[in-house]
Protein backbone atom coordinates (compact mmCIF):
# COMPACT_ATOMS: atom_id res chain seq x y z
CA UNK A 1 0.00 0.00 0.00
CA UNK A 2 2.73 2.03 0.92
CA UNK A 3 4.32 1.50 -2.52
CA UNK A 4 1.18 3.14 -4.49
CA UNK A 5 1.12 6.64 -2.06
CA UNK A 6 5.33 6.42 -2.55
CA UNK A 7 4.48 6.00 -6.71
CA UNK A 8 2.67 9.08 -6.18
CA UNK A 9 4.45 11.04 -4.27
CA UNK A 10 7.67 10.11 -6.80
CA UNK A 11 5.65 11.35 -9.64
CA UNK A 12 4.27 8.41 -11.30
CA UNK A 13 0.44 8.75 -11.73
CA UNK A 14 1.60 12.52 -11.30
CA UNK A 15 -2.08 14.04 -10.45
CA UNK A 16 -1.34 17.77 -11.90
CA UNK A 17 -1.23 15.55 -15.55
CA UNK A 18 -4.85 16.19 -17.57
CA UNK A 19 -7.20 13.21 -17.23
CA UNK A 20 -8.18 11.81 -20.48
CA UNK A 21 -9.16 8.50 -20.43
CA UNK A 22 -8.50 5.41 -18.13
CA UNK A 23 -4.65 5.55 -18.88
CA UNK A 24 -4.06 8.38 -16.86
CA UNK A 25 -7.02 6.97 -14.12
CA UNK A 26 -5.07 3.31 -13.92
CA UNK A 27 -1.65 5.34 -13.41
CA UNK A 28 -3.45 7.83 -10.86
CA UNK A 29 -4.56 4.74 -9.00
CA UNK A 30 -1.52 3.09 -8.89
CA UNK A 31 -2.59 0.54 -11.55
CA UNK A 32 -5.18 -0.87 -9.03
CA UNK A 33 -7.88 -2.93 -10.42
CA UNK A 34 -11.47 -2.09 -8.92
CA UNK A 35 -11.40 -5.81 -7.06
CA UNK A 36 -8.55 -4.55 -5.04
CA UNK A 37 -10.03 -0.81 -4.58
CA UNK A 38 -13.50 -2.68 -3.57
CA UNK A 39 -11.90 -5.19 -0.97
CA UNK A 40 -9.82 -2.63 0.37
CA UNK A 41 -12.93 -0.20 1.00
CA UNK A 42 -14.12 -2.98 2.45
CA UNK A 43 -11.53 -3.33 4.99
CA UNK A 44 -11.55 0.49 5.54
CA UNK A 45 -15.39 0.15 6.24
CA UNK A 46 -15.10 -2.53 9.15
CA UNK A 47 -12.38 -0.81 10.82
CA UNK A 48 -14.11 2.75 10.60
CA UNK A 49 -16.53 0.97 13.25
CA UNK A 50 -14.52 2.77 16.80
CA UNK A 51 -15.58 -1.00 18.80
CA UNK A 52 -14.77 -3.20 16.03
CA UNK A 53 -11.12 -1.18 15.82
CA UNK A 54 -10.48 -1.45 19.14
CA UNK A 55 -11.01 -4.86 19.79
CA UNK A 56 -8.71 -5.28 16.97
CA UNK A 57 -6.23 -3.30 18.33
CA UNK A 58 -6.36 -5.61 21.70
CA UNK A 59 -6.09 -8.75 19.70
CA UNK A 60 -3.45 -7.69 17.84
CA UNK A 61 -1.55 -6.78 21.25
CA UNK A 62 -2.35 -10.20 22.42
CA UNK A 63 -3.01 -12.78 20.09
CA UNK A 64 -4.80 -15.73 21.39
CA UNK A 65 -6.75 -13.29 23.84
CA UNK A 66 -10.46 -15.09 24.44
CA UNK A 67 -13.61 -13.52 24.18
CA UNK A 68 -14.05 -12.68 27.55
CA UNK A 69 -10.55 -11.18 28.25
CA UNK A 70 -10.98 -9.23 25.07
CA UNK A 71 -14.35 -8.05 26.46
CA UNK A 72 -13.17 -7.30 29.53
CA UNK A 73 -10.04 -5.34 28.38
CA UNK A 74 -12.15 -3.12 25.67
CA UNK A 75 -15.06 -2.24 28.00
CA UNK A 76 -17.88 -4.19 26.01
CA UNK A 77 -20.34 -7.29 27.10
CA UNK A 78 -19.05 -10.39 25.74
CA UNK A 79 -22.08 -10.65 23.62
CA UNK A 80 -21.14 -7.72 22.40
CA UNK A 81 -17.29 -8.79 21.88
CA UNK A 82 -18.62 -11.75 19.69
CA UNK A 83 -20.60 -10.03 17.49
CA UNK A 84 -18.13 -7.27 16.15
CA UNK A 85 -15.67 -10.45 16.04
CA UNK A 86 -18.01 -12.24 13.97
CA UNK A 87 -18.18 -9.01 11.51
CA UNK A 88 -14.33 -9.07 11.36
CA UNK A 89 -14.28 -12.64 10.80
CA UNK A 90 -16.37 -12.49 7.61
CA UNK A 91 -14.30 -10.39 6.24
CA UNK A 92 -11.17 -12.32 6.86
CA UNK A 93 -9.77 -9.55 9.16
CA UNK A 94 -9.14 -12.24 12.38
CA UNK A 95 -9.66 -15.72 12.81
CA UNK A 96 -10.55 -18.02 15.34
CA UNK A 97 -8.73 -21.54 16.51
CA UNK A 98 -10.38 -23.70 19.28
CA UNK A 99 -9.22 -24.37 22.53
CA UNK A 100 -11.48 -26.34 24.14
CA UNK A 101 -14.54 -24.68 25.08
CA UNK A 102 -13.11 -21.36 24.00
CA UNK A 103 -12.10 -19.51 20.65
CA UNK A 104 -8.88 -17.83 20.72
CA UNK A 105 -8.69 -14.79 18.21
CA UNK A 106 -5.87 -13.84 15.92
CA UNK A 107 -5.18 -11.59 13.21
CA UNK A 108 -5.92 -13.04 9.78
CA UNK A 109 -2.92 -12.04 7.50
CA UNK A 110 0.09 -10.22 7.55
CA UNK A 111 -1.10 -7.77 5.37
CA UNK A 112 -3.35 -6.74 8.12
CA UNK A 113 -1.15 -7.12 11.20
CA UNK A 114 1.64 -4.69 9.30
CA UNK A 115 -1.21 -2.28 8.37
CA UNK A 116 -1.65 -2.09 12.19
CA UNK A 117 1.91 -2.05 12.91
CA UNK A 118 1.74 1.24 10.18
CA UNK A 119 -0.92 3.01 12.21
CA UNK A 120 1.55 2.38 15.53
CA UNK A 121 -0.37 -0.72 17.26
CA UNK A 122 2.14 -2.47 19.49
CA UNK A 123 2.71 -6.13 20.61
CA UNK A 124 2.15 -7.27 24.60
CA UNK A 125 5.87 -8.65 25.92
CA UNK A 126 4.56 -11.96 25.90
CA UNK A 127 3.72 -11.94 21.87
CA UNK A 128 7.06 -12.81 19.47
CA UNK A 129 9.38 -10.70 18.37
CA UNK A 130 9.21 -10.15 14.72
Amino acid sequence: MSAHAGDIANGVGDVSAPATGTDNASLILGAASPEIIDDWAELFQALSDTNRLRILLAVHHSPGICVSDLAEAVGMTANATSHALGALRLRGIVRAERSGRERRWRIASNDIHNLLHQVGATHSPLHPDH
